[in-house]
């Protein structure tokens, strides 16, 4: 069979109007090519007016292209290929590329801000993946990114990505620990369950406790996260904040989740306080309060 778009050649496909073609599509036809090319082209030199342009681009909205889906076979690509290196010794073409401008990252149509590059992890992400574990939500100024509580004092904060993706991996038994997420590294040695083995060296079971999380956090927040000794907010503590209970906790167990009779104090007030005499773990009530 012959192709009978005027080439002359070996018919190798058939279209749906019945005509065979020597090529996957009849513009790849040589006979074609040489009747819509160039000056042969009846649109040769003329321009779609703005209507037009709008007329065609509904027309087109939704619908792939012809040769979507169909792939180049070598010979193809060769063309390509030797076309490409052919106009790259054309000293304007050259000229034009290096003075052709180059598009902003903020003008790229899938920009999302930068947040994988400054470390940012994003709500629609993670959210779904941590969420029966921690406390999730959306950030007030930029809906995108993902904030979490903070495990030692409950304050909500932006971890890293790196955070995020670590405790992930704690979660569904791929890393070691549990890897909890925490807003800055002094509350991470503050709490009690970070590398936690039961009652390490030189340490003491009275002061080796854990205050529930629930009930630090609450006290937290309802003292403003400000230590009620010294009256410095935690923003202003190069040490973290610590529940300190009035009733002694071995004395009464009972009230020790009674959250009216805990207190907030920095780490350095809260060593001075059980100093003081009557105020040591093993009393009854401390005296300074």
């Amino acid at each position: 069979m012959i192709c009978q778009y005027g080439c002359g050649k070996e018919a190798n496909y058939q279209f749906k109007n019945g005509k065979w073609c020597c090529s996957s599509h009849r513009l790849k036809c040589e006979g074609q090519k040489s009747k819509v090319s160039g000056k042969n082209n009846s649109f040769y030199g003329k321009t779609h007016t703005e209507e037009t342009n709008k007329i065609n681009s509904e027309y087109h909205k939704g619908k792939s292209t012809w040769n979507k889906g169909i792939p180049r076979t070598t010979e193809e690509k060769e063309k390509i290929s030797i076309a490409t290196k052919e106009a790259m010794k054309n000293p304007e073409i050259r000229e034009l590329l290096k003075t052709k401008p180059k598009l902003l990252k903020e003008q790229h149509p899938n920009w999302n801000g930068g947040y994988y590059n400054k470390g940012i992890p994003l709500y629609n992400t993670y959210a779904s993946r941590i969420d029966y574990a921690e406390k999730c939500r959306r950030n007030n100024d930029d809906r995108n990114i993902l904030e979490v509580k903070c495990a030692y004092c409950g304050i909500w904060f932006i971890p890293t990505i790196t955070e995020v993706y670590e405790r992930i991996r704690a979660l569904e038994g791929r890393n070691y620990g549990e890897q909890r997420i925490y807003c800055s590294n002094e509350c991470k040695q503050a709490c009690p369950i970070f590398g936690k083995i039961l009652y390490p060296k030189d340490s003491k079971p009275e002061t080796s406790r854990e205050v529930q999380p629930e009930l630090r956090q609450m006290r937290f927040e309802l003292d403003n996260y400000t230590c009620q000794k010294c009256n410095k907010h935690q923003d202003q503590l190069l040490v973290p904040l610590h529940c300190h209970h009035i009733e002694g906790i071995r004395w009464e167990p009972l009230e020790s989740a009674d959250v009216d009779e805990c207190i907030t104090v920095c780490k350095t007030c809260h060593l001075e306080i059980h100093k003081k005499e009557d105020c040591g773990y093993h009393d009854m009530q401390c005296k300074e309060f």
